[in-house]
C-alpha cells in the first residue's frame, strides 16, 4: 500500500522559510560554476546519473511504495522517461537549442548580433504526488542542462523518491548544491517562489493560480501544468477494437491519476454499441492490486488519497442521477482501491463529463457526428491533451486541428508524453509554458544579444556612426526618408 500519513511525516522535518533561503544561498554559490562548464561537460555528468537511475532497483521500489502503482508503470513510465529525457536534452537537439547564433539586420547591414542563451539562475520545481520521479526530478532535467541550479520540492506524500535521486546525484560525484531536495508543504512552496528566479509547478488549477500570482508579483517566469479534461473522439470509420483497447489503457493507467489520461470518450452513434461493449469487456479483465517484489501481474493500483476516492464516488453518483449507466466497476474496495468504472450514456452536463476526475472513471458520451464531438470537447476551461481515432489520417488531422488542446494523438493515447522532441503544453487554463523540445530548454534561459560591427565592414560602420549621432543633419534625414520609402513601398 502507499505510505500512510504517519510514514511520510516521519521522513524528515519540513523546511521553513529560513531553511529554504539557506538552500537557495548554497545554490547561488555554485550555480555560476555549473553554468560556466562547457555544455558537453554538463551533459556527461547527467548521462552518468541516467546510468545510475536505469540500474537502481531501490528507486523503482520506492516509487511503488509511495504511490501504490504497478511496478511496470514505475519502470516503464517513470524511470524510462527520466533516462530518455536526459538522453534527449544532453544530445544533439539540446546542443543546437542552446548554441550561440548570429543574426543580421537588413536596415543595419554593417552590424551583426550574437544571441546566447543564459541560464536564469535558480529554478524551483514543485512536483505532484502522482509521478514522484517523472514530474519531479524529470522536470528538473532541462533546467539543469541549461545551466541552472534546481531546488526540488516534492509532494509531502511522496518525498522518498526525490531523496533517492538526490543520493544518486551525490554518488555520481555531482556538485551537491546544484540539485537539492527541499521537503515541505504550502509554506515551503511559498518560500521557494520567493527565493528562486523561476518556478516550474505541476498540480491543481487552484494552487497553480496561487503560484503564478506570487511569481507574477516578483516578475519571475512561471511554468505550470494544471490538469486536463482530455477527450478521445472515436469516429465511425475508426478501428473500433483498437480504439476500445487504447481507451481502457488511456483511462486507467496510473489508476487514472494521470494528467493526459483519457478523461472522457466521445463516440459516434453508429459504432457506439460495439465500442462500449468492447470497453466494458476489457475493463472487467483488469487486475487490481499492488506489488513491489518484481511481479507484473497487476494492472491498476490503489488511489493515493482518500479524497480522490470520495471524488470518484460523487462523480459517479451525479452521472447516474443524470441518466448514465454503469457498465463496469462503480464501487470502492478496502485499502484505497476504486474499481475501474465505465459509464455509458453520460450527459454532457454531468460533472464527470466536464470536470477533471483524476481517478479510474471513464465516461462515454454518444454523439451524432464529428462536429458535435468537437463542440463538446472544446466546451471546457482545460485544454491539455486529446485523441482522434479514424482510418482516414487526413480527416483525423483536420479534426485534431479544431481541438483547443496543447497536443493531440491520432489513433493512440498517452504517447505524446514520450515525444520529447516536440513541445508539450496546454491551451486555456490547462497551464503555462511547456515541457519537451528545444523550447523547453530555452524557457529556462533568457536570450542575451550582443551587437557588434561585422569584421569586414568596420570602416563603413564608423562612417555611419559619425553621421547618425548628434548633431542631426538634414541631408542624413533626407537619405533616411528615401530609404524608408524604397524599402517599405
Amino acid at each position: 500500500m502507499p505510505l500512510g500519513e504517519a510514514d511520510w511525516l516521519m521522513t524528515e522535518a519540513f523546511a521553513d522559510a529560513n531553511e529554504v533561503n539557506r538552500a537557495a544561498q548554497r545554490a547561488r554559490v555554485v550555480q555560476g560554476a555549473w553554468a560556466s562548464l562547457p555544455w558537453c561537460a554538463r551533459g556527461r555528468a547527467l548521462r552518468g546519473l541516467a546510468h545510475r537511475v536505469a540500474r537502481d532497483e531501490e528507486l523503482a521500489r520506492l516509487i511503488v511504495a509511495e504511490t501504490g502503482k504497478p511496478l511496470f508503470e514505475a519502470v516503464g513510465f517513470e524511470i524510462a522517461y527520466v533516462c530518455e529525457a536526459i538522453r534527449y536534452f544532453t544530445g544533439r537537439a539540446g546542443r543546437r537549442a542552446l548554441a550561440e547564433s548570429q543574426r543580421f539586420s537588413l536596415i543595419l547591414p554593417h552590424k551583426q548580433a550574437r544571441v546566447a542563451w543564459r541560464p536564469r539562475g535558480i529554478v524551483a520545481v514543485i512536483g505532484p504526488w502522482n509521478f514522484p520521479l517523472l514530474n519531479n526530478f524529470g522536470d528538473a532535467i532541462a533546467a539543469l542542462v541549461a545551466g541552472n541550479a534546481v531546488l526540488l520540492k516534492p509532494s509531502p506524500y511522496t518525498p522518498l523518491t526525490s531523496r533517492r535521486v538526490e543520493a544518486l546525484w551525490r554518488d555520481e560525484g555531482l556538485p551537491e548544491s546544484v540539485f537539492q531536495v527541499v521537503e515541505g508543504g504550502a509554506d515551503s512552496g511559498r518560500a521557494l517562489v520567493d527565493a528562486c528566479d523561476m518556478v516550474f509547478f505541476t498540480g491543481s488549477l487552484a494552487v497553480g493560480r496561487q503560484v503564478a500570482s506570487r511569481a507574477g508579483e516578483r516578475l519571475i517566469p512561471c511554468v505550470a501544468e494544471l490538469g486536463g479534461k482530455s477527450a478521445m473522439i472515436v469516429l465511425a470509420d475508426a478501428d473500433v477494437r483498437a480504439a476500445a483497447h487504447a481507451a481502457v489503457w488511456g483511462a486507467f493507467a496510473g489508476a487514472g491519476q494521470v494528467c493526459i489520461r483519457v478523461e472522457r470518450v466521445l463516440v459516434e452513434d453508429r459504432v457506439a454499441d460495439e465500442f462500449v461493449g468492447l470497453v466494458a469487456e476489457e475493463t472487467k479483465k483488469l487486475r487490481l492490486g499492488q506489488r513491489g517484489d518484481g511481479d507484473v501481474d497487476v494492472d491498476v493500483g490503489p488511489l493515493l488519497l482518500e479524497s480522490q476516492i470520495q471524488r470518484c464516488c460523487a462523480l459517479v453518483e451525479d452521472a447516474i442521477a443524470r441518466g448514465a449507466h454503469i457498465l463496469a466497476g462503480g464501487d470502492e474496495r478496502p485499502e484505497s482501491f476504486f474499481v475501474p468504472t465505465v459509464l455509458d450514456h453520460v450527459s454532457p452536463d454531468a460533472a464527470v463529463a466536464r470536470e477533471e476526475t483524476f481517478g479510474p472513471v471513464l465516461p462515454i458520451l454518444r454523439v451524432r457526428d464529428a462536429d458535435e464531438a468537437v463542440r463538446i470537447t472544446n466546451d471546457t476551461h482545460l485544454g491539455l491533451s486529446g485523441a482522434v481515432w479514424s482510418r482516414d489520417p487526413a480527416r483525423a488531422r483536420a479534426i485534431a486541428r479544431r481541438l483547443e488542446t496543447g497536443s493531440v494523438c491520432i489513433n493512440d493515447v498517452l504517447v505524446n508524453y514520450f515525444c520529447l522532441s516536440a513541445p508539450l503544453g496546454a491551451a486555456k487554463q490547462g497551464g503555462l509554458g511547456f515541457r519537451h523540445g528545444p523550447e523547453a530548454l530555452r524557457q529556462f534561459c533568457y536570450p542575451q544579444t550582443i551587437v557588434e560591427d561585422r569584421p569586414l565592414l568596420e570602416p563603413v560602420a564608423g562612417w555611419i556612426r559619425n553621421r547618425l549621432g548628434f548633431p542631426y543633419r538634414k541631408r542624413v534625414l533626407d537619405v533616411l526618408r528615401w530609404l524608408l520609402r524604397a524599402l517599405y513601398r
